[in-house]
């Protein structure tokens, strides 16, 4: 049993110890918590009530001896700093290392069934994942928590602003890495959709798996 007693030091091995001795399902509301990302968002991605969430919420700060947001935040900030620092380390514990590095991600694609598939597979596989249908949609998204990974489609439904032009606008003004995700194969849009500022093109339909590496790719040429 962990003693949850505040942490004299935040120390990697005390926070470590008590974040891998969350359930994985409170592992994945602590992170999407530290990351911004409120109650019913959290609910709707994760599939259950807020009441189930709150109760989660309530168990983190108790098993994480965290009084406040804040401080779970710092903690979680300063684990990262020191695995990133211990890459090479073999005494990382994988199931926190993985659930550290999951990235954020906006997935904006206006076909309804095929965003929420998207959202769901890259969940399953340990990311953040949460859906937008255009680019204003995006930008409220991104206004609520940042994103590692935007995930973009090119045609968005007209009248709607394009996969293009979002992703020259992104790449001026965001700091994130953008994976198209198109039907559009043809090798001017591949080009178009790079030079707008793209940092992958893959071509519908896609395996979820490849998505999942590519964003990892991405992220770790980022960093």
């Amino acid at each position: 049993m962990i003693d949850m007693a505040p942490l004299p030091t935040n120390t990697k091995e005390i926070i470590l110890t008590r974040f891998n001795n969350l359930t994985p399902k409170q592992r994945e509301v602590c992170l999407l918590m530290v990351g911004g990302v409120m109650n019913k968002n959290i609910a709707d991605q994760l599939g259950m009530s807020i009441n189930t969430v709150k109760t989660h919420r309530n168990e983190i700060f108790r098993r994480m001896g965290a009084g406040s947001l804040l401080e779970l935040v710092r903690q979680l900030d300063h684990l990262r700093s020191a695995m990133h620092a211990e890459e090479s380390s073999d005494s990382v514990q994988p199931a926190a290392e993985e659930a550290l590095h999951a990235l954020r991600v906006i997935v904006v694609e206006d076909h309804a069934a095929l965003r929420q598939s998207i959202v769901t597979a890259l969940n399953a596989l340990g990311h953040q994942a949460r859906g937008a249908e255009d680019g204003a949609a995006l930008d409220r998204e991104l206004v609520l928590a940042p994103a590692d990974i935007v995930v973009l489609d090119i045609g968005l439904g007209r009248f709607r602003e394009n996969g293009f032009s979002i992703a020259a606008r992104l790449r001026n003004h965001v700091r994130c890495g953008i994976v198209m995700v198109t039907a559009r194969g043809e090798l001017d849009a591949r080009i178009r959709g790079l030079e707008e500022g793209a940092d992958a093109y893959l071509v519908k339909p896609i395996d979820f798996n490849e998505l999942s590496a590519v964003m990892r790719s991405v992220a770790r040429r980022m960093r």
